[in-house]
Formats: structure tokens, sequence, C-alpha cells
């Protein structure tokens, strides 16, 4: 039997779990009411990535022993680890109960707290860790993260400081004590700390990121942009937004400080990345924007499915005006009335921004967003200011409706467009005779063309072009202001707000 014990442990511990685990199911079935077979059943499972068959082990082992602290604690910490945090909570406190000084359970309790942002008290049961066992690695770099986290930067890197002290190998002491300086602007001695972690693993992800954000606030964009493209290369499959984040870093490196290395690393990606269309799209606008007519709606799709979860958020920081400047055209043109009679589209409505100001000039069912974005809808959809809510091409989306509207707005849309014809007839056709379409588009202020694919993968229109496409069309202009419409890498970006009629052909024309 002794012999078994000892083979069993000698194979897990040679990382032989399969193996272990037939010699301790063995011993189990011999022994019934053994804890520390149950136990180590429950650790081969682990390790084999069962996790839910060793909870039942833990559980039998708990059963054999209420008072078992080993199978207690194995409870809390695989309940944490399959996120059910309030069964880790209630083993951990019970483990404590039969034993105040189990650091695991005070550590179970301290990332319970931490994944539910509840950072203060995290930091007491870490603290709890740290006092127990001043060497204890895992307490002090959970205790510089945590402080991290809580802005307190120089406790943060003190307790950085100690964990490198005690790992000098450690990558992420040397990151977490890069992240602290960057956060306190002392971006050489970050920069510096992040080389230190680059030296012990250069293929560490986080760590290149970070390294390329340091010297981005340096102002180093030769630097920024190399680490930039080898965290890129470094993914084994970079995810749209890494692309989204990497494409918008070109466009600052190009806006802020030289359009040559922005370029450089443009035609890296887009040879790199040829079926990606989020490189496709904003690599050529940096490269060859004279040459796209149109945004693909994978592209369109693919962007804002990434961006939805920031993007009310960063427009905030961009101080996005589109959504105000169409209701403030909207209350200038429409006839007062104590009964809101308007259909309205919200043409490529994304969260609501938009549709938020324009709903009190619509009837009670009287207002619907189309959009290419789910995820962008599925945000729109909570705030329940839409009627209806269409995931679709806006185009497609009025190709195929027999639906007219009294008003179509479309706030910061066209500039996923190039030239502008088709859209304005779908518009025409999709509205009521007198009908109003209310949009903004961004100025081109950057060559003589009617349209242009700027560095920024959006397009920009001269007011002229617009005009004569709406004339075209049969639209009749009403007015036009120039604005503000939003920032761009901190410049103002100008453009105008449209307020253009479709005229009821009955009525008399003046």
């Amino acid at each position: 039997m002794e012999n078994l014990e000892q083979q069993a442990s000698l194979l897990f511990g040679e990382k032989e779990y399969a193996k272990a685990l037939e010699i301790y199911l063995l011993l189990l079935q011999g022994n019934p009411k053994n804890e520390k077979y149950a136990i180590s059943c429950g650790n081969c499972y682990d390790a084999l990535g069962d996790k839910e068959t060793a909870v039942s082990y833990y559980i039998e082992a708990h059963k054999i022993n209420r008072n078992s602290e080993a199978a207690i604690i194995n409870l809390s910490t695989i309940s944490y680890e399959l996120q059910d945090y309030e069964s880790a909570e209630e083993y951990a406190r019970k483990a404590l109960n039969l034993n105040e000084k189990n650091i695991a359970a005070w550590q179970n309790l301290a990332n319970i707290a931490f994944c539910q942002g509840k950072y203060e008290e995290a930091l007491e049961y870490y603290q709890k860790m740290y006092d127990l066992n001043h060497n204890s690695y895992i307490a002090m770099i959970n205790l510089a993260n945590t402080y991290y986290y809580l802005g307190k930067y120089v406790l943060a890197l003190d307790f950085a400081k100690k964990s490198m002290d005690k790992h000098p190998s450690s990558v992420t002491a040397h990151i977490l004590a890069g992240n602290t300086l960057n956060a306190m602007g002392k971006y050489e001695k970050a920069i510096d700390m992040y080389l230190r972690a680059y030296e012990l693993d250069n293929n560490n992800l986080e760590m290149l990121n970070s390294l390329s954000d340091a010297y981005r606030s340096n102002n180093d964009w030769e630097n920024c942009m190399l680490f930039a493209w080898r965290y890129m290369k470094n993914m084994a499959e970079p995810s749209n937004a890494a692309h989204l984040n990497f494409g918008y870093l070109l466009y600052e490196c190009y806006s802020e400080k030289s359009q040559e290395l922005a370029q450089k690393y443009a035609v890296k990606w887009l040879k790199y990345y040829p079926n990606n269309k989020i490189t496709q799209h904003l690599g050529l606008a940096l490269t060859n924007g004279k040459a796209m007519q149109s945004s693909d709606a994978d592209f369109i799709k693919e962007t804002f499915n990434s961006f939805a979860p920031e993007f009310e958020t960063t427009l905030a920081d961009l101080e996005y005006q589109a959504p105000d400047l169409v209701a403030e055209a909207l209350s200038k043109n429409l006839k007062k009335s104590i009964f809101k009679r308007y259909h309205i589209l919200d043409l490529g409505c994304g969260t609501g921004l938009c549709g938020q100001k324009v709903k009190p000039f619509a009837s009670s069912r009287g207002l619907i967003g189309v959009d290419l974005s789910d995820k962008m809808l599925e945000i729109a959809e909570q705030k329940g200011i839409y009627a209806q809510l269409i995931c679709d091409d806006i185009c497609h989306y009025m190709e195929n409706s027999d639906y007219f509207f009294h008003i179509m707005v479309a706030a910061d849309v066209l500039t996923y467009f190039g030239d502008l014809t088709k859209v304005f007839v779908r518009i025409w056709r999709s509205l009521t005779p007198d009908g109003l379409f209310v949009f903004t588009f961004s100025e081109n202020e950057l060559n003589n063309e009617d349209f242009y694919m700027a560095p920024s993968g959006r397009f920009v229109h001269t007011f002229s072009y617009v005009e004569k496409v709406l004339k075209s069309v049969g639209f009749k202009l009403i007015s036009a202001e120039k604005h503000i419409l939003r920032n761009e890498a901190e410049v103002p970006v100008y453009g105008y707000i449209i307020v253009a009629r479709k005229p009821d052909l009955n009525k008399p024309q003046q």
C-alpha cells in the first residue's frame, strides 16, 4: 500500500497525472474512508483539466472529514477558478475558522474581492497574507497590483520592487513596476524597467504592448512603432480590437510625428495581414487613400463590433457634436405641434446617441434605427428609445423596405461613403413628399477631390460636391452650417450640418 502511494506521488510529481490517477482510484477503492486518497484523486482530475470531477472528489473528502482543511481549501480554490465566487468565499471562511493562518484562504478571499472590483477589501486580505509571511512573493506582487489599481503608485512601486528583490527574474514584477512608473509620468524609468522585462522574456505580449505605450508617452515614435509591431506579430491571431488599436496608433503617428514612419509600418501591416478587413481599410487609407471609393461593409461591421463597449466613452472624449447638431437643426425646421407625429429613420444609429436626441420629434412608435453592427444595436436596444432596430446595410434596408419616413437623420454616417449618389437616391425614395433629410459630413480640406479617403480611414467631402449631388437627386437645400463635429488627435474636425427637403411635387414650388 505504502509503495503504491509513493509510486502515485512520484508519477504526479512527474506530471504523469493519468497514471497517478489510476493508482489513487485503486487506493480509494480499497480505502473509501481515506480523505487523503479522495483529495489526491481530485488533484489528478484538476491537473487533467476535469475540474467538475475534481470538485466531486473534494466534496467526497469533505464528507469523510468535515474538518479536513486540505479538502476545504481545495474546494475554495477550484470554486474560484470556476468563477463560483459565492462557494469559493464560503469554503475559504470555513478554512479560516479551522486555521486563521491559512494563507491560501486569505489569498482566495483577496482574489475574489479583486475580481469583483472591491480593491480596498482585496488589499486588506493581501495584507493579511503578507503579515503572515513577509517573504511571500504572491502577497507582494498582488499588493503591488492592487495599490496600482487604486492609484496609490508609491506603495505599488514599493511592493513591485520588493517582489523583484524576492524574484529578480519575475517578468510580472518588472512590468508592474514599469506600469506604475508610466502612470507616475516617469517614462524613461518605466522604459528601463520594461527593457529589463524584455531581456527576461522578449515574447511577453503585455510587456511589448506596455513598452510601446511608454515610448509613445515619451514621444519616441520610432521605438513605439517597433514594439507595437512586435506585439502584433507575436500574437497567434490578433483580434479585431488589436488591429483597430494598431491602425489608430498608426494614424496618431502619421498626424503627430512622421507620415513616412506610419506608412512604413502600414505597408508591413498590409502585407502581413492581407485578409483582415480592418487592416486593408486603415492600411490603404494611410498609403493610398485616393484609390478608395467606398468603405467595405465587413470592415464597418467588424470595426464597430470591436469598438462597441468603448464607443460612447471615446466619443465623449472627442467632444462629438453631431447628435446635438442634428437635433438643433430639426427644432429649427419642424412646425411646432402638441402631437408628435413624425416617423424618423436613424441611419447608422449605432448605440442610439442620435436617437436619444431626435426621439422627442418622433411619434410614439415612429423611431426606427438601422446599423450594420449587432453589438452597437445591443447597446441601443437597452435604451428603449426605438420602436424597431434593424441590423442591415442602410442602402440594402432602404432598397427592400416599403416603409416611408417623414425624416431621415445621419449623424457622422456619410464618412463611410465616398460617392454619395447611391445613398442619396435611396434616401430620396424612402422619404415622404416634403420629408426632411438631416445629416453631417466632414469637410475635405486635404485636396481638391470631391471626396477622399483621409488617413483616419474616413471619407471627407467638399461642400460643393455634396450640394451638387443633393441637387442632382432632387433635394432642395434648406440650410448648411459649418461646425466643429469632433476632435481627432486633439485637432478639430470641421464639417457641415445639412438640412435638405424632398419637395412635394403636388404643391406649388417657390
